[in-house]
């Protein structure tokens, strides 16, 4: 029984179910749910989302697990298998980190119904390009029309996310944004993630940055030190800028990529002159532990926890 309307989960409930139109096409999309064992009243809740590699034992169901340690219910976004993709790591064009804040912002809609869940308590935490999508959740731009004030997201977590569309209206929403970034990433960078919360902040937004000295991309995914995939595509360097309402200039060559809201067909010539090949990451044990102390500070800040 998916969660929807006003109905509740069960403690044998395992997903939560929504379809969605993606490209002229309906999409079944499940998210798994993981309960507290000994959640009292109604309960705080985190949404987690993937990365380009998609849901991981490793990353995302080891977070959802020690959520539900810590008394929160957990749910494990999946905008991947339900439209056959398993990885978007050679080519990002599979589907946009909007896409899946448009995904999320349905899945929370019914966590927030629910009478077990504290409407009041819910976070959000996105790896890399899901952490791109938790930072545009934190402008009213992107997520007001989508939450519909139905519900509001209490801290929004974004680790290691490519940070290289900046709008043109920075409104903040009603939500703490920590990002959290490894200072060796050249798989996402630094530098637009630092201009992204600068801004952010100079419209009246709550930003903490923090960055990891030595921590690569992935610096929280058990595994090799230093992996390396040559076919990668790497946006470091591509910077999208919203001119005007509607209309979007890559930085570097100038392209016009969106005019008035509709593509204009230069995009590829965009990606010609910011995108290359070649992605890097690593696990970093140190960098993990106390990454997992920051972001248990910040939950239990935002909700209250003990």
């Amino acid at each position: 029984m998916p969660l929807g309307g006003g109905q509740a989960f069960a403690q044998n409930d395992k997903t939560i179910e929504i379809v969605r139109d993606f490209r002229g096409k309906p999409v079944t999309l499940k998210s798994e749910i993981f309960l507290p064992k000994d959640a009292g009243g109604k309960a705080p809740a985190m949404i987690i989302l993937h990365g380009s590699g998609g849901v991981r034992a490793m990353r995302e169901l080891a977070y959802a697990r020690l959520f539900s340690d810590w008394g929160i219910i957990a749910v494990v976004t999946d905008s991947f298998s339900g439209r056959g993709i398993t990885s978007t790591v050679r080519d990002q064009d599979q589907i946009s980190s909007y896409d899946m804040l448009v995904d999320t912002a349905a899945i929370t809609q019914m966590v927030a119904r629910d009478p077990r869940v504290d409407p009041k308590r819910i976070g959000l935490i996105g790896f890399s390009k899901g952490g791109t999508s938790t930072i545009k959740a934190a402008l009213q731009s992107y997520i007001v029309p989508l939450a519909k004030y139905e519900f509001g997201f209490s801290l929004l977590i974004a680790l290691y996310p490519w940070c290289g569309d900046m709008p043109n209206d920075f409104s903040p929403a009603d939500s703490s944004l920590y990002m959290l970034l490894g200072e060796d990433d050249v798989y996402s960078g630094t530098e637009s993630c630092r201009e992204y919360a600068f801004r952010l902040k100079e419209a009246g937004g709550n930003v903490v940055l923090k960055t990891y000295p030595m921590a690569k991309h992935d610096w929280d995914v058990p595994g090799p030190t230093d992996w390396f995939d040559a076919r990668g595509q790497n946006y470091s360097k591509c910077i999208y800028d919203e001119v005007a309402n509607g209309t979007w200039v890559e930085r570097g060559s100038k392209i016009t990529v969106r005019e008035n809201n509709k593509l204009t067909g230069n995009g590829p010539q965009a990606l010609a002159r910011c995108m290359t090949l070649g992605v890097r990451g690593g696990y970093n044990r140190e960098v993990h532990m106390q990454s997992l102390k920051d972001i248990r500070g910040f939950i239990r800040g935002a909700f209250q926890l003990k």
